[in-house]
Formats: structure tokens, C-alpha cells, sequence
């Protein structure tokens, strides 16, 4: 007589619960790998940009500009060439508006960006809706293109973000420094000031790219060369991991921005942002970043107490801290327990502090 093998209910429980511990064990083993994978990646991003800004320097004697206010573009345009993105540089026009009004974004409903159209505008639109690898770390978990709506209610229609922003400074925790100041054609205005800064990516006073009337003000360095870095280079940070907070993320395409003090969005991009150029507004956190703020600092919704400090932070997905390029290149993980007058003293490159023990 043929007798059928099988398993009992009981036997078919237990390989089950059996199977459900050995995944239970191994998810957390994988997720593990997976941020190692990620946490390196990240760390060669920083290290790329890091040649690239200093091969920019030994071109230009200077790093790049940190945030060119009025014109609206930022330090990671600059380096393009020498991340071998030098098609979509050239394809880019950094003038004074009132010159050539080459634009980063356009009116609603907005352009598509082209890289290959006779216009500036949508061939500078193309750059920022670009995702470029080498601005964005595998952990952010943020989504690739996004609408964003400027403070001048104009729009890029598919915008790309950026983890990777310049320190600015190790003392500021307010992103607006609006002052009344003479322009280099003649007459007075009021424009957003970072000149006086203390960190690396800071931008000459007044302007850095522009030609007006055929004359030129200056070249893509701000002046800022390793010789200034007198606090060492390996003790000064010149770039460093930032997230853009996701919860505005749903509001981007449908609210303008108010970059009021105090209020705005904790946003970060790459190449040019309208909210640079846009008269008065100089959101210079879409770029920049403050070692005067602590790392991952906890949200604060715009408009509330603190969030100025917030905009200007640090911070990562990894756990317990970011990375940061030094100026010497190298870079480092940073916990969010340094101690923070060590990490205000790590954004300077003069200010002469002693560091502390933590770093």
C-alpha cells in the first residue's frame, strides 16, 4: 500500500516561526550593511568634492564663492569643471540681472529646463533640475526631483536636491544679514552680506561674477586661500552633510517660500537658487550651513522660536552624527555630541580657539 509523506500542522508552525527568527536576525545585519555601504559612499562624495574644490584653487588662487547674492548661484556651480561636468558649466550664464536677467527659476506655471535651448534661463533651469551623484548622499532618502516655488513666486518645475553644503561660519545662527551698501556701478542698495564671515565659503563684497556695461567686477574666487586658513586646514571644516526637512517637501510646488528671518524652509539645493538671487531675500542656507548651530539639530517649524538656528544646521540620517570635508580634504565623522564650542571652532578659519579633547 502507498503511503503519502507530509507534515504535520504542528511541524509547519515551527519551520515557519523558525524562518520568521532567521529573518528577524538577519534584516538588522543587512540594513546594517546597507548604511556602511552608504556612509561610504557619502564619505567619497565629500572627498571628490573636496579635490574638485581644490583643484578649482589652484586654478583660480581661492576656493569658490560661497552664495553669489543677486545673481542667485553657489559654490557647487563653480566646481563643475573639475568634476568632470564641464558641458553643463559651460552651458550655464552667472550675470547681474539687470544685465542679461538670466534666471534660476521662471514665472508659474514655469519652463522645463533645456541644456541644449538658445535660452539661459531654461538651459540654467536644466542644471538645477540635474541630479548630479556626487551633491547627494545614498541616506537622505529624499526624492530625486521636486516643484519649488521661490520667495519671488517663481518655479523650477523639477528641482533636484543637495546634501552637501559649504560652512559659511562657526559663529552666525541667522542666515539674514541684509545691509545698505554701495554697488561697484555706482549708487546704494540694500543686499545680503556674507563677505565678513569667518568660514571658507563666504563670497567678496559685493560681487564676485558680474558684468555690468561691458566691465567686469571679478572672477568666480572669493578670495579665501589655504594661506587664510590660519587655524590649520585640517582643523577647519569646509563642507558638511545637511537634510532638507521633508516635511515642507509636499508644500514646495504650492507655496512661495517667505524668507523672512525666521521663517522660510530648511531646503538645500545645488548649482543656483532663485531665493539667492531674488533681491533682499539672500537665503543663503540653501547653500550654506553654520558650525554655530549644533549637529542634527531637532526641527522647529518656520515662523517659531529657533528656526533660524535650525535652517542654518548640520545633520544627517546617519546615526549619531555627519560627515564633513576638511580643508585639507581629508574627512571625518562629527558626532552630534561634540562639544559645541569644538564644533564652533571647527567652522572658522581664523578665529585662533584651542579645540577641545572630543574632536
Amino acid at each position: 500500500m502507498l503511503r503519502r509523506r507530509g507534515f504535520t500542522l504542528i511541524e509547519l508552525l515551527v519551520v515557519i516561526a523558525i524562518i520568521a527568527v532567521l529573518i528577524g536576525l538577519l534584516l538588522p545585519a543587512v540594513q546594517k550593511v546597507r548604511e556602511a555601504a552608504a556612509r561610504l559612499q557619502c564619505q567619497n562624495n565629500l572627498k571628490q568634492l573636496g579635490l574638485a574644490c581644490h583643484s578649482f584653487h589652484d586654478v583660480n588662487n581661492g576656493w569658490p564663492l560661497g552664495a553669489e547674492f543677486s545673481v542667485g548661484s553657489g559654490w557647487t556651480a563653480f566646481i563643475l569643471p573639475f568634476m568632470e561636468q564641464d558641458q553643463a558649466f559651460q552651458r550655464l550664464t552667472f550675470q547681474e540681472d539687470s544685465l542679461l536677467n538670466a534666471q534660476w527659476a521662471q514665472p508659474l506655471p514655469g519652463i522645463p529646463g533645456d541644456f541644449t535651448s538658445i535660452s539661459p534661463h531654461a538651459r540654467n533651469i536644466a542644471a538645477c533640475e540635474t541630479k548630479f551623484k556626487i551633491f547627494t548622499c545614498p541616506s537622505s532618502g529624499l526624492p530625486d526631483n521636486v516643484p519649488d516655488i521661490s520667495g519671488d513666486n517663481w518655479i523650477v518645475q523639477r528641482r533636484a536636491f543637495a546634501n552637501y553644503l559649504g560652512c559659511v561660519s562657526g559663529r552666525i545662527t541667522d542666515d539674514r544679514r541684509p545691509i545698505v551698501a554701495s554697488r561697484p556701478w555706482g549708487g546704494t542698495g540694500t543686499i545680503e552680506d556674507i563677505a565678513s564671515l569667518d568660514g571658507i565659503f563666504i563670497a567678496r563684497y559685493p560681487h564676485q561674477r558680474i558684468t555690468f556695461n561691458g566691465q567686469s567686477y571679478g572672477g568666480m574666487s572669493n578670495g579665501v586661500t589655504m594661506v587664510g586658513i590660519t587655524d590649520g586646514t585640517s582643523n577647519t571644516i569646509a563642507i558638511g552633510e545637511a537634510l532638507t526637512d521633508r516635511f515642507v517637501i509636499a508644500e514646495m510646488g504650492l507655496i512661495r517660500e517667505d524668507n523672512r528671518s525666521g521663517f522660510g524652509r530648511k531646503d538645500h539645493w545645488a548649482i543656483g537658487s532663485d531665493d539667492v538671487d531674488t533681491t533682499n531675500q539672500g537665503d543663503m542656507s540653501e547653500f550654506l550651513f553654520s558650525t554655530a548651530v549644533r549637529i542634527n539639530h531637532p526641527r522647529v517649524p518656520s515662523g517659531s522660536p529657533g528656526f533660524a538656528q535650525y535652517e542654518l544646521s548640520a545633520g544627517s540620517n546617519h546615526s549619531g552624527g555627519a560627515n564633513f570635508m576638511m580643508a585639507d580634504g581629508s574627512v571625518r565623522f562629527i558626532r552630534d555630541s561634540i562639544n559645541p564650542a569644538t564644533y564652533s571652532a571647527l567652522g572658522t578659519r581664523n578665529g585662533g580657539e584651542v579645540l577641545g579633547n572630543d574632536f
